[in-house]
């Protein structure tokens, strides 16, 4: 029996047996983790079980087209940040967490016991990641949007077009839109599911639409990288510029179009908070080297958030990282 099926038989036990099901994406929520949770809803819904989602982000920070998703569906799907979570908390509450697997990702306080919890997720392990009755952790999904299109489908659960958007956005983001290398013929068979659906490719695409000031800043970012080598790209903020975790992405995204290896986008997302964000073709296991500066991701995509340090410390440290396994010998830095 094949991992997919036996996520499928677990989810099941676990959500029959609970009183309420607890969905638990990342902070800094974007379209994939709010795609799964949305559809993981769906199934919960199925066996007759009451869900909440938690989402304690800063409405202000947040991408605005996860923004518009979350504000249609907030009523619909008990949608609630933390502290509205923490007066309804039940004992019975099975936790699920989707798109994310560390505890330090996630706005739950609390120590989760073993045994209510279960996680769906396509980013590497580590130290971090928590304790849970049963992981279906696969770094080789290009998203956990993928895996909950197929949960539903074996479940003969009816996508609407408006969920088949959702769970097509979030495909979209972790696949760069089809084009990075994590997308599967898996993925484009379950893409294509998905606009048997209904899935409006318009729609889904001006949920991506750039805001033109941030996009300004994005670009004047990748105006200062350098090209290590042709090996990498690494992209350092100046000290006074605050961008979003999302600008960040896109600087390392847009910096993997060039012929390189991995690339990376180090500035800060806060005045004492540095954020790195990093992207690879797969020849580099940039989850690995985020997991040196207490982050993680996988292969293709990873972050990091340090912080009181210094951009040029950050930069240093991760040259010093790179160096002896990336480095050709005839290059000196």
């Amino acid at each position: 029996m094949d991992d997919i099926k036996n996520l499928k038989i677990a989810l099941e036990n676990h959500i029959l047996k609970s009183k309420r099901v607890v969905l638990v994406p990342h902070l800094g929520i974007d379209f994939d983790a709010i795609g799964a949770t949305l559809g993981l809803s769906l199934l919960a819904k199925k066996h007759k079980k009451d869900t909440t989602i938690i989402v304690n982000d800063d409405e202000l920070k947040m991408d605005p087209g996860v923004k518009t998703i979350i504000d249609a569906n907030r009523e619909t799907y008990k949608i609630v940040n933390y502290e509205q979570f923490i007066r309804t908390k039940n004992p019975d509450d099975y936790f699920i967490l989707a798109d994310v697997n560390k505890s330090n990702l996630i706005a739950l306080k609390e120590k989760l016991e073993k045994e209510k919890v279960l996680i769906i997720d396509h980013h590497n392990e580590d130290a971090n990641t928590l304790m849970a009755e049963y992981k279906y952790v696969n770094p080789r999904v290009s998203s956990a949007c993928e895996v909950v299109t197929k949960l539903l489908c074996m479940n003969r659960i009816k996508i609407t077009p408006e969920m088949a958007n959702y769970l097509l956005a979030g495909i979209y983001l972790d696949t760069k839109r089809m084009t990075s290398n994590n997308a599967s013929s898996e993925t484009f068979r379950i893409v294509s599911k998905l606009i048997e659906k209904g899935a409006n490719t318009n729609y889904v695409n001006d949920l991506f639409m750039e805001d033109f000031n941030s996009d300004r800043k994005v670009h004047k970012l990748v105006s200062l990288a350098n090209l290590v080598n042709i090996s990498f790209a690494l992209a350092s903020a100046n000290e006074d510029v605050i961008y979003t975790k999302e600008e960040l992405a896109k600087v390392a995204d847009y910096l993997l179009k060039f012929k390189i290896d991995a690339s990376f986008a180090i500035g800060h997302i806060d005045e004492n908070i540095i954020s790195v964000s990093a992207r690879a073709k797969g020849n580099i296991d940039v989850g690995n080297i985020m997991s040196e500066f207490g982050g993680g991701g996988n292969e293709y995509s990873a972050a990091a958030k340090v912080e009181n340090t210094s951009i040029a410390e950050v930069s240093n440290k991760l040259y010093r990282i790179l160096k002896p396994q990336y480095y050709k010998d005839n290059v000196t830095n």
